[in-house]
């Protein structure tokens, strides 16, 4: 036989030479499933709210290879985003190509959220052929909490696509023996850490146990040994920006990481979006911004929150989630998966294994947000796939046709419900800072035509908030505080970069009140300095009162001195 007319023996899809006709169906049947996925994710995009606060981001990085390595927030490479910048390098080189606007900083969510379908079919199909392949592929197509995820500004999807690609190459790995696959695989997840931290480590397990149990060519010794590798490859690749940030970018040029207590990237990796993200001690305490510009869920933790109407949650997830376990209980009940190869079954065990860690994982985080959910999506799809192919063969004839209907009824509603999220322009990245556009526009139009020559555009008290002004032009701002009142320029340096020109307007855009927390950005030293001793110019900037705020320069504190003498006299 030809080399080209052999066709790889599996356990599910052996055929004979002769079955072109079935890998043409297979391929168009999978770009058919490609092409849905695609169309729910890149459909009108145009009216998709967007996050300031990363797209500032992207959009100073865009201009400066110095805040393209540290992740700076702003032009003035003050302040850092929370996270490492790898996800964001892909919105900046969208960006540069597409332009920054709404498209641009979408494509990379959607192309990954297109990828990590391709990628769950290969996996599947490794495991358990193509047929179960096609229905884990379009459960995750039509998932509506991955089509939501996929078109919002936030980095779930890439790093989705990232583990997926993990655990597809892993399972390649297993099945032909070589150990450079796994350790390939470590790599990856290393690298979905870098996109999300620690969002990315619960497939670390469902990886261990594929390989472990499904490598059954390789002694024990080898297996190992290839873990180990993998984890070796895992860290490394996982803390390689941290190490390169710390070495290379001295300690007075790296920006403060927002979120930490000291402005450590590490401490804004491991305590701010590890442990705080656990407990509940990461949620910002912004007051008078709604929860919802945060992305909180109001549904409490509990067995129940992933299944909860609140936060739509029920439609997002729940339904396919449940329909995951049923068809898993069926298949250990009807001990459906011995036709499986030992690989097949190793794979099944892998991803049952990962659907209850995410499971239980996320009914009980305290800090819980939709998107994160991401973290086992995959696993859903794959074990509904799976699970509903391998129940429909084991009980056969109008049984197992029940199976199948059962699977397909709940994908067409999991279809609709997508289909109205996107009509309706969902996301899920919140919009923390954001302002409606029209005042953005008088406001950076204001201050664009009051400049005289100022360095910075103005004095921000609030980091989200000057998030919304960079994001909207790029220029340079003096951000008073990092986050939750931490203080980064004192009132004797803002009053001397005001009286020397350096900044004109103060931007105080929240509050200082009884009620307010006293760590606030509004109550901030430096923000009561500018109610103080600044002119409040709101109105002329098309702002609510309070907001904007003429600072005094070396001229108005001269003339104010000299009137004070003369009263003195």
């Amino acid at each position: 036989m030809s080399a080209v007319g052999r066709v790889e023996a599996h356990p599910l899809t052996a055929a004979p030479a002769w079955a072109l006709p079935r890998r043409i169906s297979e391929r168009w049947t999978l770009a058919g499933v490609l092409a849905l996925a695609a169309l729910l994710r890149g459909a009108g995009l145009a009216g998709t709210p967007l996050n300031p606060f990363y797209d500032a981001a992207v959009r100073s990085m865009g201009h400066s290879w110095h805040d393209l390595l540290t992740g700076a927030l702003d032009p003035s490479g003050q302040v850092a985003i929370d996270k490492p910048p790898v996800d964001l390098w892909l919105q900046v080189a969208s960006t540069r190509l597409l332009g920054f606007d709404t498209v641009g900083l979408l494509v990379p969510g959607i192309l990954g959220g297109v990828a990590a379908v391709a990628l769950l079919y290969d996996l599947v199909r490794t495991l358990a052929g193509r047929r179960a392949a096609t229905v884990a592929a379009v459960a995750l197509a039509v998932l509506p909490l991955d089509v939501i995820t996929s078109r919002s500004d936030t980095m779930d999807s890439v790093m989705s696509a990232t583990v997926l690609g993990a655990l597809a190459v892993t399972a390649r790995g297993a099945r032909s023996g070589r150990v450079s696959r796994v350790v390939l695989g470590g790599a990856l997840v290393g690298l979905a850490f870098e996109v999300k931290l620690f969002e990315a480590l619960p497939a670390a397990v469902p990886l261990a146990v594929l390989w472990l149990a499904g490598a059954t060519g390789l002694s024990r010794g080898r297996r190992a040994a290839g873990l180990g590798g993998a984890a070796a490859a895992a860290i490394t690749v996982g803390l390689l920006w941290l190490v390169v940030l710390s070495v290379a970018v001295p300690a007075g040029q790296r920006p403060w990481a927002f979120g930490a207590a000291n402005g450590s990237a590490w401490r804004a990796t491991f305590v701010y979006n590890g442990w705080e993200r656990l407990t509940g001690g990461a949620r910002p305490a912004s007051p008078g911004v709604p929860a919802a510009a945060h992305g909180t869920v109001p549904a409490a933790a509990g067995p129940g929150r992933l299944v909860s109407r609140q936060d739509g949650l029920l439609g997002r997830l729940g339904l396919e989630l449940a329909a995951a376990w049923a068809v898993l209980v069926a298949v250990a009940a009807l001990k459906a998966w011995r036709p499986l190869s030992p690989t097949g079954r190793a794979g099944l065990a892998a991803m049952a294994a990962w659907l209850a860690l995410g499971t239980v994982l996320f009914s009980a985080q305290a800090a819980f947000r939709p998107r994160y959910a991401e973290a086992f999506a995959g696993s859903v799809a794959a074990v509904l796939g799976i699970g509903a192919v391998q129940a429909r063969a084991a009980l056969r004839g109008r049984r197992g046709a029940l199976v199948i209907a059962g699977a397909a009824g709940i994908m067409v509603v999991s279809l609709a419900i997508s289909v109205t999220a996107v009509g309706a322009h969902a996301e899920d990245a919140g919009t923390l800072g954001a302002m409606p556009p029209a005042r953005v526009a008088r406001l950076s139009a204001f201050l664009r035509d009051h400049q005289d020559g100022a360095r910075y555009e103005a004095a921000d008290a609030a980091v989200t908030k000057a998030a919304a002004l960079i994001a909207a032009d790029g220029r340079p701002q003096l951000l008073l505080n990092a986050d939750r009142g931490r203080p980064l320029v004192g009132p004797a340096r803002l009053a001397a970069a005001a009286a020397g020109g350096a900044v004109r307007f103060g931007v105080v855009d929240s509050g200082c009140t009884h009620a307010a927390p006293v760590r606030s950005d509004g109550c901030s030293a430096a923000a009561r300095w500018i109610r103080a001793h600044g002119v409040d110019v709101s109105r002329a900037a098309g702002q609510p009162r309070g907001v904007v705020y003429r600072l005094p320069t070396a001229r108005t504190a001269a003339g104010a001195a000299a009137v004070g003498g003369l009263h003195g006299r």
